[in-house]
């Protein structure tokens, strides 16, 4: 089996992360879907940007959508322009410095409105704070939620996941988190985890897939591979696998 390929914010190791453009080439390319992040500005409009600040180090959670820089897209505008097949939508939230983002369960809300009336079969929510897929339970119980682990967010487990899941494996972890998927991190993940994860019921991604050896090892075990580099693995897919 081979995994489906997905851009990592958009195709960030070929165009301009999380931009339109950047969006729409993942789509020429033949993904799957595009995962991207979820910030939210002073007025309260989701907007698709990786950090909680921008570079000249204004907080978007204080800074109004008109004053974004230009390329920074709103949610909205994204889901209307870009024809993916499936989005990854990572709502950002940082539960070790909660003040940088608005509240999960207000950005939960206003990443559903934005939404509108698009098909949400289409849509996975993914949080490294899983307080963040806990509100979107109480808010829209039928669309999907993703884990998202890494070694940072797992060695501090009651920080980022909450109460209750210590003496878990990953796989385990997500299961009692009573999610469908895991978005763990490549290098980290293993084949047995993998395995784990599919008795367990679980869909399963693996990120940031960027080097052919790890696609290589990684695509006949996981569902999901999540790349920068979404042209090398789908444009040329034969030799990127051959190649390193």
């Amino acid at each position: 089996m081979r995994a489906a390929v997905y851009g990592h914010r958009g195709a960030r190791g070929e165009r301009a992360e999380n931009t339109i453009a950047g969006f729409l080439h993942a789509v020429d390319c033949g993904v799957a879907g595009i995962e991207t992040d979820i910030a939210m500005t002073a007025d309260f409009i989701p907007v698709l940007h990786h950090d909680a600040r921008l570079s000249d180090g204004r907080l978007i959670r204080e800074t109004t959508f008109a004053d974004l820089p230009g390329e920074i897209p709103a949610l909205a505008q994204a889901l209307a322009q870009v024809p993916a097949g499936e989005w990854l939508l990572e709502i950002k939230t940082y539960p070790d410095a909660p003040d940088e983002t608005h509240p999960a369960a207000l950005m939960v809300a206003k990443t559903l409105a934005a939404m509108g009336e698009m098909d949400r079969g289409r849509v996975s929510i993914l949080a490294f704070d899983w307080a963040v897929l806990r509100a979107l339970t109480a808010q829209a119980t039928g669309l999907r939620r993703v884990c998202l682990t890494a070694p940072e967010t797992a060695a501090s487990r009651a920080v980022w996941w909450g109460p209750g899941f210590e003496r878990l494996s990953l796989p385990r972890a997500v299961a009692a988190a009573g999610v469908g998927a895991w978005a763990g991190f490549h290098d980290t993940m293993s084949a047995a985890e993998v395995v784990e994860a599919h008795g367990l019921g679980l869909r399963v991604l693996a990120w940031t897939v960027n080097e052919a050896r790890d696609f290589t090892r990684l695509a006949p075990l996981v569902d999901g591979i999540i790349t920068d580099y979404p042209g090398r693995f789908l444009k040329s897919p034969s030799s990127a696998i051959g190649s390193d």
